[in-house]
């Protein structure tokens, strides 16, 4: 029995480790919702880019990813099915990476909508 406890440690670490990145997962894909939902509701191109801009710097502060922002470790992309972006029934999908040393990159996205009547 004693001999089986030494066995365990390392699926211990692989269970912290997913954890993590599960963790790592859901507040950027949940940041990345909020900078779509705000890009939708935007006035015009110029006014969404700095809005989605915006709340994913002050969001990824507020989750406690200030140090990877500063390092450049996330990445914010923003892809449109049509130009302008803010044009009635276009796609838009904002797509958050990060990428840290010997870690796996963490790529999550959302797809909002812009509003047929924009």
């Amino acid at each position: 029995m004693v001999l089986a406890i030494p066995l365990f440690i390392p699926l211990f670490i692989y269970i912290n480790s997913f954890a993590s990145m599960s963790d790592g997962h859901d507040s950027l894909r949940t940041l990345a919702r909020e900078a779509s939902r705000g890009f939708v509701t935007s006035s015009s191109d110029e006014v969404a880019f700095g809005v989605a801009r915006e709340i994913v710097t002050r969001g990824a502060i507020l989750l406690g990813y200030q140090v990877a922002l500063e390092r450049g470790e996330i990445q914010l992309n923003v892809d449109c099915s049509s130009y302008p972006c803010i044009s009635p029934n276009t796609a838009i999908r904002i797509t958050l990476t990060r990428t840290q040393a010997n870690l796996p990159e963490i790529k999550v996205s959302a797809i909002e909508y812009v509003s047929p009547w924009a």
